[in-house]
């Protein structure tokens, strides 16, 4: 686990903020207590389980996977590599289309047929390549969502309504380490990969206050936005802007 928190401690924290019995977690994942309880104890989570805990969180699986310091399984990543595919104009299109046309974009990504992979899919380049941290996780979780350092810089943009303005070699740096996140910044990655802001800043022991700016009301449809594509072709995301920029009236 590359966290401050190992994923046992991770996982009894998300458990008591949710006030979910070891047996009833349990039942719900399709695993045993006494498997449960071993893995609050520190021993690493088996796939099978962070399968089954997914839905009963409310987390992807593949994020369980990076939370728990593993390798995401082929069939829970992105299908391509293309440096190239970029969600940041359905992104832009999200922000600044009429509300009643979100759910529409959403159906239409959806609707996209799952092709076969060439490889390994999701991003990889050579210096998407950290030290372990909390800042490693924030970036895993991106790349989780075939976002490199730029797009993940333009979606803090824009979830957080402008607030948060970083170049990409500024993400790049939270990545390895040398830029430490501070609470808006945990609060703005949160928002853009749809995970609750208290779950994600236990796992770096950050303290949120009371008073950090609100999120711009659309961020859970970007958050939206960004894991449905995730597992896109280029082709297809182009056809899926096609379709943003027509309900975004551009």
């Amino acid at each position: 686990m590359t966290g401050v928190l190992q994923f046992g401690a991770l996982l009894t924290h998300l458990t008591g903020h949710r006030a979910l019995h070891c047996t009833t977690l349990a039942a719900a994942a399709g695993t045993t207590p006494a498997e449960l309880r071993a893995v609050l104890d520190g021993q690493p989570p088996a796939g099978q389980l962070l399968r089954g805990l997914g839905p009963v969180l409310g987390l992807h699986a593949a994020d369980l996977f990076v939370l728990a310091g593993q390798p995401v399984p082929d069939d829970l990543t992105p299908v391509t590599r293309n440096p190239n595919w970029s969600v940041s104009p359905v992104v832009y299109d999200t922000m600044v289309m009429p509300a009643e046309n979100r759910r529409p974009l959403l159906d239409a990504i959806r609707a996209q047929p799952l092709v076969a992979r060439e490889g390994r899919g999701g991003v990889d380049r050579p210096y998407h390549r950290y030290e372990p941290g909390f800042g490693a996780v924030l970036l895993e979780l991106t790349h989780n969502r075939n976002l490199t350092w730029p797009c993940t810089a333009q979606a803090l943009h824009a979830v957080s309504g402008g607030r948060i303005y970083l170049s990409a070699s500024t993400i790049g740096a939270v990545g390895r380490g040398t830029i430490e996140p501070t609470p808006e910044l945990v609060a703005g990655f949160a928002g853009l990969l749809g995970i609750p802001a208290p779950d994600l800043a236990a796992l770096g022991a950050i303290h949120l206050p009371n008073d950090l700016p609100p999120l711009h009301p659309r961020a859970t449809d970007v958050a939206a936005v960004i894991w449905e594509t995730r597992r896109l072709t280029t082709t297809q995301l182009k056809e899926v802007q096609l379709t943003s920029h027509h309900l975004a009236n551009r």
